[in-house]
């Protein structure tokens, strides 16, 4: 029985309309599991971003709370220290040099009325008893560090957010309180620094919602509260971390949102990727497969304009020929058929070989996305891989004594080893000078110190020693040009903790490790920096079980430098020059 003409006509066709039908398909599954990983890849990027920033937020906040604990005790030493006291004014102002993010440190009395300040003596002679910070602490003695709401300096008429501590009488009583100033400003240029694409923003706020600092800066927006115009404190109800999609109540941008809640403070840091910036590679990976595939579908039509002139061929072949006319006929046909198909399919077959790469598709959209990613903390941020390494430091080098120095810092070793470990302090380097970066140097002490606390869970000793040494031996294949009775400075910090097994401490060093399941495993990688950068050199010894030892080694500074007129700048104590 011979099949009706229409039905002999659709059935060569069918492979060509289930091609495209395929090539179709094939394409939208190929968008929509690109998109939705553009989609992943840009919450993962914004939960690492947001990772680092609330690291490093945090460290500002450790700071600060080190300094008004510092602060606090040094009063509670000399509880007759008269009103703004020049010497003990002078010991702020060396305080307020290291902290950046700070405007101004003072002291407030009972009675409401500033006692001490780095501003004195242009700060007005005001009450200060009627704000909230100082209200917080009078009522509540066991509240300990408290950051304020934004508010407005008296004295500059800038903004600014109060860090404060309480002051205790011996007998308990209310003694006033001790706050730092720190300027949204700081944290806003801090985040101009980093990269987060266009119209990406980072902000600080308050766990109550009020927005503390924001990145681009909103003037208009400071102080203001988003409890309720932003999904974070939902999702902050459910986790203290994560992502979101969600348009901006400050600018009404879609964007996504990494947040995480602050540990150590009631705050929260935010950084949003705009969706244009997060989907700008996808469109351009959507954009090739379109073409691609727009071709493909140009060819399979080809194939069917070649079916369809072959059949009419065909059909008028039939109508004129006898029955052996026409078997010839569609011999012909079938011949020139099957030539042109083997020619398109050849061709179908080329374009899928050059295609292939592109269709692959995930590996194309993750390329794009980490080109993308590379060019933000910049700004991690992105984020920051992102983004810290040869990371080169600016020092500020002067001439030092390690043991006046260190002497001067260990209320602050002490109070960053407490309450988990005691700190045992031997100084014995004979008042050898060294020539580096002070500053640098009280900040890896003090982060050493920290690692070590945190290496014994169940408390123990972490011992800080100094002495003069003979120029230690090479380090990893680097020769010294220093003679035999040259001096070096050595600093050993040693814990009783848990140690470390071989493969962590052949991994130490390496930027971005860590084995604490939180922090950015920078911390040894900007010692070792700190340290070569100084001229020196830096020994890890660990064994697992038995604790952990640190050593830095340092140049005996030239003896003409080391006169005590050349030891003004590196003479004050690294108490005043604490920062993270």
């Amino acid at each position: 029985m011979m099949r009706p003409r229409s039905a002999r006509f659709a059935l060569p066709l069918a492979p060509a309309v289930i091609l495209a039908l395929g090539i179709v398909l094939l394409g939208a599954l190929e968008l929509l599991q690109s998109y939705n990983e553009a989609a992943r890849r840009g919450e993962q990027t914004a939960r690492n971003l947001v990772h680092v920033l609330a690291e490093q937020t945090e460290r500002t906040f450790q700071a600060i709370d080190f300094t008004l604990l510092g602060i606090r005790d040094a009063l509670a030493a000399a509880p007759n220290l008269p009103e703004n006291d020049a010497r003990f004014r002078e010991t702020l102002k060396e305080r307020l040099k290291v902290l950046p993010y700070v405007r101004a440190l003072f002291v407030i009395g009972p009675d409401g009325f500033i006692t001490h300040d780095t501003d004195y003596p242009s700060t007005p002679r005001v009450t200060l008893a009627d704000r909230p910070y100082f209200k917080a602490h009078q009522e509540n003695p066991n509240l300990g560090l408290h950051i304020g709401q934004p508010l407005r300096s008296r004295s500059v008429n800038v903004w600014f957010v109060s860090f404060s501590r309480r002051i205790n009488r011996p007998d308990g009583s209310f003694g006033g309180i001790v706050v730092a100033a720190v300027e949204p400003r700081y944290f806003e240029q801090f985040y101009q620094g980093l990269s987060v694409g266009e119209n990406g923003i980072i902000a600080l706020l308050l766990r109550d919602g009020t927005l503390l600092a924001r990145s681009p800066a909103s003037e208009e927006a400071i102080g203001r509260s988003f409890a309720a115009a932003g999904p974070v404190y939902g999702a902050l109800a459910h986790s203290p971390q994560g992502a979101y999609w969600a348009p901006s109540p400050v600018d009404g941008t879609t964007r996504v949102v990494g947040y995480r809640a602050l540990g150590i403070v009631p705050a929260v840091v935010l950084v949003g990727l705009a969706q244009q910036s997060v989907f700008r590679p996808w469109r351009e990976h959507a954009a090739v497969v379109s073409i691609t595939a727009a071709i493909l579908l140009g060819l399979v039509g080809a194939l069917i304009f070649l079916v369809q002139r072959s059949r009419r061929r065909d059909q008028i072949e039939q109508a004129r020929l006898s029955r052996v006319q026409r078997l010839e006929g569609l011999g012909r046909i079938a011949g020139g058929i099957a030539h042109d198909l083997g020619n398109t399919i050849r061709l179908v077959q080329s374009t899928f070989l050059l295609l292939k790469p592109s269709l692959a598709g995930q590996p194309d959209a993750q390329s794009l996305v980490r080109e993308a990613d590379q060019a933000l903390k910049g700004a991690r941020a992105m984020i920051e891989r992102l983004l810290a390494f040869a990371r080169r430091q600016e020092l500020r080098p002067e001439v030092t004594r390690i043991d006046e120095r260190i002497g001067g810092f260990s209320p602050i070793l002490r109070q960053a080893a407490c309450p988990r470990a005691s700190l045992d302090l031997t100084l014995a380097s004979g008042g050898t000078a060294v020539l580096l970066d002070p500053v640098q140097l009280e900040a890896s002490l003090l982060n050493l110190v920290l690692n070590a606390r945190d290496a014994m869970p169940d408390g123990g000793t972490i011992t800080l020693t100094t002495e003069t040494i003979g120029p230690p031996p090479d380090q990893v294949g680097i020769r010294r040009a220093s003679g035999p009775d040259e001096q070096w400075v050595q600093i050993t910090v040693t814990d009783t903790g848990i140690g470390m097994p071989p493969a962590v401490l052949e991994r130490a060093f390496d930027p971005f490790f860590t084995t604490k399941g939180q922090g950015n495993g920078l911390g040894l990688s900007q010692v070792l920096g700190f340290v070569q950068q100084s001229a020196g050199d830096m020994q890890l010894d660990s064994e697992e079980g038995r604790g952990t030892t640190v050593r830095l080694m340092f140049p005996a500074a030239a003896p003409e430098d080391q006169a005590p007129d050349n030891l003004g700048a590196g003479a004050t104590t690294g108490l005043e020059e604490l920062h993270s």
